[in-house]
């Protein structure tokens, strides 16, 4: 039996390195080195869902994943915009920094022209004649309101707001066409991130999900292809011991196995959380006072006293009276229901 080689045209080339996954294999380097992905991340880079949902372990090169693949888009498409959602300013800043520092990299005739540069924003002009700005955008954990694009949630299991930030940012891909991504490392059975990964609420019939465990990947694991089949069919112990470089080894033994499961499994936390007991908020004092043609409650909470007006409903509301300072908070009605009673 022989071989054929199947030479390429320049055709092939070009229609590969016009594609995310290409343009990253062939064009891109980080420290003088080429990137090289990883089955996992090319598997990611042809997923064209508009929903993208990732449970991954630590470290698997996801964070520089997002960041590779918005240079990428911001290269090969105008007036494209990327933007970022990460756990905190520090972790904005980081994606940024990676974009700047493979863009330093890239070849200077597939470069486009760099215009603005800051820590938490690149933009870069087209070489076509309309001269449009592609952009990557990056912002601590909030809301990215007033953009559209493709968005990145990052860590978005581990964000205190996360519901309020999948909810604001998933109206950002409809008139762009783009796609929203969810990755993180699990952490436990609560949050949006949670909800949309298992659908034990509710389904997500629109969201594609991906796991990545250790074992998937090569600088973890000593054999990813056979990783693969036998892995998921061991214990923790058995896959650390028969597929787990040493650094894998060392993270098993500094870990609670609960923590390790979550941490590089991908595995939910069952843990209980012991909370404070709950106090009743202590009673409130009335007593009546004479003033003017009626009576009037003054309400004095135990503690130190304290000043100023309550306005709104209470059980027992005040038709008018004189104001003290040191009398505590005091109830009064709306100020439709005071019109023509006399204060003093």
């Amino acid at each position: 039996m022989t071989l054929g080689i199947v030479k390429r045209t320049e055709d092939d080339l070009t229609q590969w390195l016009a594609t995310e996954s290409g343009f990253i294999s062939g064009l891109c380097q980080y420290d003088n080195e080429p990137v090289v992905l990883e089955p996992y991340q090319q598997s990611f880079l042809g997923n064209r869902s508009r929903f993208r949902w990732v449970a991954k372990s630590r470290q698997v090169g996801f964070s520089f994943l997002f960041a590779l693949e918005a240079l990428a888009r911001c290269h090969l498409r105008d007036g494209h915009t990327s933007v970022f959602v990460s756990y905190n300013l520090s972790d904005a800043v980081e994606k940024v920094l990676i974009a700047r520092q493979v863009y330093e990299e890239l070849p200077l005739a597939f470069k486009k022209k760099l215009v603005t540069d800051a820590k938490t924003e690149l933009a870069f002009e087209s070489n076509s004649r309309g001269r449009r700005l592609s952009r990557i955008i990056s912002v601590p954990a909030k809301p990215p309101r007033g953009k559209r694009g493709d968005v990145y949630l990052d860590e978005l299991a581990h964000l205190v707001s996360d519901r309020e930030v999948y909810t604001g940012s998933t109206a950002l891909i409809l008139r762009s066409h783009g796609q929203l991504t969810g990755g993180s490392t699990p952490l436990g059975r609560r949050g949006i991130f949670w909800e949309i990964d298992t659908q034990e609420l509710r389904k997500y019939p629109h969201h594609t999900r991906q796991m990545v465990p250790w074992w998937l990947c090569r600088f973890f694991s000593l054999d990813v292809r056979r990783a693969a089949v036998e892995a998921p069919l061991m214990s923790t112990e058995e896959r650390v011991a028969r597929f787990g470089r040493p650094v894998l080894v060392e993270q098993f033994d500094s870990l609670p196995q609960e923590d390790f499961q979550q941490e590089f499994e991908c595995l939910l936390r069952r843990r209980v959380v012991l909370l404070p007991p709950l106090r009743a908020h202590p009673p409130v004092h009335h007593r009546r006072v004479a003033a003017g043609p009626g009576r009037l409650r003054r309400a004095r909470a135990p503690g130190a006293p304290g000043r100023g007006l309550r306005r709104g409903p209470h059980p027992r509301p005040l038709g008018a009276g004189r104001l003290r300072g040191d009398g505590g908070p005091l109830h009064v009605p709306h100020d439709e229901e005071l019109r023509g009673c006399p204060l003093r």
